[in-house]
């Protein structure tokens, strides 16, 4: 159990959590609390951040706000994954107080490398660099249903690691966007970097963040604070800061950070589609610049020196973005990014979706054995039933899709799920009528002997045939984009072995045990199939990024 310091209210080093995060050192402290760096021990000694919800000098009516701020930040997080946002492991509580384990990012926050920079600006193409992830993070979020909008975009919440890679950190104060909602019910957001509507003048939209984007990019390429201006929504011009600041990024910012929202970008694609163009610019202002000169970017140090810091400001090569498409006039196709299939068989099988896969594993495959022996008046109706949640999870999936072929897929998937079911169905009537007539108080009748008709046994075959060569579909083709090797053997493997109970089935006798296992085999191994299927496309289109 963890035990607190009541000197400082900090969780000392070594401390555990749940009996499995060991506590290494607090590493931030906020308003709702702190965050420590743990070891995640059931995880090989993963290094994870546990962030804490703080219940000091909170009245009851206080402390249930913030838990709720927090939970849905939990919430928020575990239904999003995006390369620019940090994955989240586990929520819990423990001793009166909240924790989110999420990602331990190596790095620095936005905000310190300005302060190092001490009032100067950072070097344009490392702006830039930044500002592309950061369109890149935002249209995804702006793009769920409903939006999310951030609200507190500023240098604290955007982390920089020592590659240039970014993460948009803290979703205390983040929300959906209600449509029609006149203004906001909770006044949030940083003095400097919160637009006007934010203060109380009216409701928050995707362009709200793009005026708090707007406001961290002026104090990137000016080194002024905005929270410490007297007029906090007024932004000079940064061609008097900057001279390395083109005319058209200048005119791009100020209308980013417009009050009035009806003249900012109407959205973040919009501003990352212009930032591309002043790209080819800053590419060439780098090549002229000297090795002495060379924009730089803090990188762990290599030195044994133990009283040295932690990051030491060594001199890089300038970022360039990469010259890739957006939506625009002259693309008709959106470029995007993946994870990688390593990382995107981690995310698939995470622990939460393992648990929930092997216990309906568990729950279908034991239900129906113990069903098929002992309680169903009939085998039939164990198929029966097993193809239609095999239908119904099909045209659920298929709901979730996007694009035609993929909806085309799952529900036709659905429909011959459906037919075998109702062939299943008309093979019960006869066995619960040999059980009517013959010994009502059995539970599980011997076979009746009567044959099923032909054009069930047909409709049967089809079904399952139709069924489980469709599955088939998802690890042969490209539908589910990058998917890892591994999980695309794992289908194949799977479908296919569905495929070949239903091809044995078809030839054997309606009385043959054999016949029946098979036909339990095939449906419980397509309806857990399409379940990873549903999963695999869930996370393979989190994680693109548009570009």
């Amino acid at each position: 159990m963890s035990t607190y310091n009541s000197q400082t209210g900090r969780l000392p080093p070594q401390s555990m959590l749940q009996q499995r995060y060991i506590v290494i050192e607090q590493v931030g402290r906020g308003g709702m609390g702190a965050v420590y760096k743990a070891t995640d021990t059931w995880m090989g000694s993963r290094r994870v951040a546990i962030k804490e919800l703080s219940q000091a000098h909170l009245s009851a009516e206080e402390l249930a706000h913030a838990t709720a701020r927090f939970k849905q930040e939990a919430d928020m997080l575990e239904a999003l994954s995006h390369p620019n946002l940090p994955h989240i492991y586990d929520a819990f509580s423990e001793q009166g107080r909240f924790y989110l384990v999420m990602d331990f990012i190596e790095g620095k926050t936005l905000h310190q490398l300005l302060q190092e920079a001490e009032k100067q600006p950072l070097p344009l193409a490392q702006v830039l660099l930044y500002a592309n992830q950061m369109c890149n993070v935002l249209s995804y979020l702006h793009q769920q249903t409903p939006p999310i909008i951030f609200r507190d975009v500023k240098p604290s919440n955007i982390m920089v690691t020592a590659s240039g890679h970014i993460f948009l950190i803290d979703f205390g104060i983040a929300r959906f966007f209600k449509e029609g909602q006149v203004q906001d019910t909770i006044l949030l957001g940083s003095p400097g970097y919160a637009p006007p509507e934010q203060h109380g003048i009216g409701q928050t939209s995707p362009r709200s963040d793009i005026y708090s984007l707007g406001a961290t990019l002026h104090y990137c390429l000016s080194g002024v604070d905005p929270y410490y201006t007297k007029d906090r929504f007024t932004f000079p011009s940064l061609r008097q800061y900057n001279t390395q600041v083109s005319l058209e990024l200048d005119q791009l910012i100020q209308r980013m950070v417009a009050q009035d929202e009806r003249l900012r970008p109407t959205a973040a694609s919009e501003v990352q589609q212009t930032l591309l163009r002043i790209n080819q610019q800053a590419a060439d202002h780098t090549s002229a610049i000297s090795a002495a000169q060379a924009p730089t970017q803090y990188m762990p140090s290599n030195r044994p020196d133990h009283n040295a810091p932690t990051d030491t400001i060594l001199p890089m090569q300038s970022p360039v973005l990469p010259q890739t498409p957006v939506p625009g006039k002259s693309s008709t196709k959106r470029a995007v990014t993946h994870i990688s299939s390593a990382d995107q068989s981690s995310r698939v099988w995470s622990r939460g979706f393992t648990n929930l896969f092997f216990l309906l594993l568990i729950v279908i495959g034991g239900s129906s054995v113990f069903a098929f022996n002992f309680l169903c008046p009939s085998e039939h109706l164990v198929e029966a039933s097993l193809a239609y949640i095999l239908a119904l999870s099909s045209f659920g999936a298929g709901i979730t899709m996007r694009g035609l072929a993929p909806r085309g897929i799952m529900f036709a998937t659905g429909l011959f799920a459906l037919a075998a079911g109702v062939a299943f169905t008309m093979q019960t009537v006869p066995d619960i009528t040999t059980l009517a007539f013959t010994n009502p108080a059995a539970s599980c009748p011997p076979p009746s002997g009567v044959v099923p008709d032909q054009f069930h046994n047909l409709l049967l075959s089809i079904g399952l045939l139709a069924t489980a060569a469709l599955s088939l579909i998802w690890p042969l083709s490209r539908l589910t984009g990058h998917m890892s090797s591994s999980n695309r053997i794992v289908l194949l493997i799977a479908f296919a072995g569905a495929l070949i109970c239903a091809i044995i089935q078809s030839q054997q006798a309606d009385l043959d045990l054999f016949k029946h296992l098979e036909l339990l085999i095939a449906l419980i191994i397509l309806l857990l199939g399409t379940v990873l299927v549903a999963r695999i496309w869930r996370v393979e289109k989190m994680n693109a990024a548009p570009i």
